[in-house]
């Protein structure tokens, strides 16, 4: 029998639950080290000395890290197995956050966060295929936008813990200046989830699809055999439901062979990606995702930027003349830039549930239209909200219209990458995902490079250059397969 048969016969029961937990959880704590390092630094400006020169070569060596090591990571899924490298690479993160909470200096702790980055990009892809693996194809697009709100619960959970602990100016005098403060507190507590994660997926087995894919079929069935017993009950077996052989196409074939150098191995298992019915899928989910991760996470730092002009500058203007009219505003005040204040915290977290209410939207969709039309209707909104950003002046409007141009592509992510979930055989999956995910974060970095240079020169250009790219983003979806069509991946 087919292996997504067997899973449509088995259902979504208690295992599925837990693991859905387990993988929620450990993409809980990616977004808080993701999210987390900003507000961080901040914090930890006046311990460090970190200008806005050493904030910049913070966040491009983090980025260089996660770029560099994603599609390594995606091979090494593939490779070794989904549970596995979650596993290895969530603990080496954790030890290695745990670790640059800890470093005396700046360099020491750019060091680590270097290091901690590269481990990063192995849990955040690899749970979604993992989860993807346990999930009925018709189920996929919801649950997977489930997991997804971790992401926005993160975006609040990061700035609620700083809320609780920056007040309390923790300084627990150690050896000299050095000693155990607040944000070195905040940096262990982010870590709670993934050591949550951690201990749920250690008890949950490898994915069936992975061990079909190398040929361990007998492996496969006693993980199906314990899903069996997990949600139809401790009588019941495969056998009982007349379940006796399983099948998978495309699985690795005989004639596969390992090169010695690795990356040679790296783009011969990667080269069927771009070749053939999966060439126009990849090419597509890329340049789509380029586009969204660059108008999703590129712009959504400035929500709470755009919260506090709105504060500090109480005149109606469009967008572009409240970012001239505040820049003028701030020169005249003096603010500590060691201090994380309340004010911008409470505008990080409108930001997260933002997202988290967004999510939720999509899932109440996904009850009545199919995943291709809400990506599509996510799209033209936020190309309409950013296009009305050149006329509203009224305040609460400006707020929504920038919401709607940033959040909808932040959180039509995962229904994007999922088209991949559904097309791209199991052999081939996270490497898929990762590569996407890749340039998503190639476009996060071109999305700040071209705010920070074109801002001052011309605010109107900044802006409408995201309107423009959503609206071929746009295009792009459209050329998408539909799910019936795409879900053709076993």
């Amino acid at each position: 029998m087919n292996v997504e048969d067997v899973l449509n016969a088995l259902g979504f029961g208690r295992l599925q639950y837990l693991l859905f937990f387990g993988c929620a959880t450990q993409q809980m704590y990616v977004s808080n080290e993701q999210f987390g390092l900003g507000l961080v630094s901040v914090a930890a400006r006046c311990d460090f000395e970190i200008d806005e020169h050493r904030m910049s070569w913070l966040m491009t060596a983090v980025f260089l890290a996660q770029v560099g090591s994603s599609h390594y990571m995606g091979y090494k899924s593939d490779d070794i197995g989904r549970r596995k490298l979650i596993l290895i690479t969530s603990m080496l993160t954790m030890v290695g956050s745990l670790l640059s909470a800890l470093m005396p200096d700046y360099w020491s702790f750019l060091v680590m966060r270097f290091i901690m980055s590269i481990f990063l990009t192995g849990p955040g892809p690899t749970v979604l295929t993992y989860m993807s693996e346990f999930t009925q194809i018709k189920l996929r697009p919801m649950v997977i936008n489930l997991v997804s709100y971790a992401l926005g619960i993160s975006m609040m959970y990061v700035p609620l813990m700083a809320m609780w602990l920056m007040p309390l100016n923790v300084r627990l005098m150690i050896s000299g200046d050095y000693g155990l403060t607040s944000w070195r507190v905040l940096m262990i507590v982010h870590l709670l989830p993934g050591v949550v994660s951690w201990i749920m997926i250690f008890f949950m087995p490898e994915s069936p699809k992975y061990y079909m894919s190398i040929n361990e079929i007998e492996k496969a069935l006693e993980v199906l055999e314990k899903c069996c017993r997990y949600n139809k009950g401790k009588d019941v077996t495969l056998k009982s439901l007349g379940i006796e052989t399983l099948t998978q196409p495309r699985t690795r074939d005989d004639s596969f062979i390992q090169h010695r150098f690795l990356l040679f191995r790296m783009w011969f298992e990667t080269k069927p990606l771009l070749q053939g019915i999966y060439l126009r899928h990849m090419l597509l989910t890329i340049a789509i995702l380029f586009f969204e991760f660059a108008t999703g996470f590129g712009l959504t730092v400035w929500l709470p930027r755009i919260l506090k002009m709105e504060d500090d500058v109480h005149e109606p203007l469009i967008l572009c003349d409240l970012v001239e009219a505040s820049e003028a505003f701030n020169k005249t005040i003096v603010v500590s830039e060691c201090d994380v204040t309340t004010e911008f915290l409470l505008f990080q977290i409108f930001n997260g549930a933002c997202c988290l209410v967004m999510f939720m939207l999509i899932s109440l969709l996904l009850i009545c239209l199919n995943r291709k039309i809400i990506v599509l209707a996510f799209a033209i909104v936020s190309t309409f909200a950013g296009f009305l950003l050149n006329f509203i002046k009224i305040n609460y409007l400006l707020v929504a219209c920038f919401v709607f141009l940033t959040v909808p592509p932040l959180c039509s992510l995962r229904l994007i990458l999922s088209v991949l979930l559904d097309v791209i055989p199991t052999r081939l999956r996270t490497k898929a995902i990762a590569l996407g995910m890749m340039f998503g974060r190639i476009g996060v970095l071109a999305a700040g490079l071209f705010v920070g240079y074109t801002l001052k020169w011309n605010c109107f250009v900044t802006f409408n250059a995201f309107v423009v790219i959503m609206l071929i983003s746009f295009i792009l979806i459209i050329f998408l397969p539909s799910e019936k069509a795409g879900s053709v991946s076993k």
